[in-house]
């Protein structure tokens, strides 16, 4: 958490120094191409979900077996670890009001596995084992930037569409009998949406420094496996595992203009 209230005053004193600044005349041109890199900090929060239905005469699980495996798997991991980025832009400045688009790309290390193992209240001699994994590597944006200038300052806000490639991985067992299993993964490149605010100062003609946070949304991704039984080949069920993925990046970096 500290990391995250580092990130986040180090942006809010350069937008706020912006403004300190208002009636400084306007002297440095922000129109242009520019490229950058950035260090920082991503916080990956996921929600996750396990689904079952009961009923009929070749149904594996009784009830209460399918509230059991929604507990089981419902659940809001999250984990903050250091990521590094890339990025490139145009900007035309009117005035003081500077518009533009960029393009951004930034390393993510979500690698989350975790098992939940339950006692069957239809069979409390026995118990089941869900399993889910959850990874994705890295994140792009493709965004518009509306900002304010004044001299060496610039604060912006910026959104647009985000992209993840999301992978989801899940294995089901138990101890019934000869035991029960499934297992199913997916990997999906997921579009999302982006919302960020940062600012910039100038350190001579060419440099400048940045510090910028981005949140986006990547939605959600499901996969469905076959929950089978050796001692029981009549009866099965569907069981369908389910993340979705929120990230939100707080980074300083250096923006070089050509």
């Amino acid at each position: 958490m500290h990391y995250i209230r580092f990130f986040g005053t180090l942006i809010l004193c350069v937008i706020f120094a912006a403004s300190v600044h208002a009636q400084t005349p306007t002297t440095v041109d922000w129109s242009g191409f520019y490229a950058g890199g950035s260090l920082g900090l991503v916080k990956a929060d996921e929600d996750t979900g396990a689904r079952t239905a009961i009923g009929g005469a070749n149904s594996y699980f009784t009830s209460p077996d399918d509230v059991q495996i929604a507990a089981a798997g419902d659940g809001s991991p999250s984990q903050s670890d250091l990521s590094g980025g890339l990025f490139a832009g145009f900007s035309k400045q009117y005035d003081n009001l500077l518009v533009g688009v960029e393009a951004s790309a930034n390393s993510l290390s979500v690698g989350d596995s975790w098992t939940q193992t339950v006692t069957y209240i239809t069979a409390p001699a026995n118990q089941f084992m869900l399993r889910q994994t959850v990874k994705a590597d890295w994140q792009g944006t493709l965004r518009l930037r509306l900002g304010y200038t004044q001299d060496k300052w610039l604060a912006y806000v910026t959104g647009g569409a985000a992209w993840t490639k999301l992978k989801l991985k899940t294995s089901y067992t138990d101890d019934f009998v000869l035991g029960a299993s499934s297992q199913g993964s997916t990997s999906e490149t997921k579009s999302g949406w982006t919302l960020g605010a940062g600012g910039e100062y100038v350190l001579n003609k060419h440099w400048a420094v940045r510090g910028e946070y981005l949140y986006a949304d990547f939605g959600r991704i499901s996969v469905n496996s076959v929950v089978t039984n050796p001692s029981f080949p009549t009866l099965s069920n569907i069981l369908t595992n389910s993340t979705d993925l929120r990230t939100q990046t707080f980074s300083v970096g250096l923006v070089y203009s050509f």
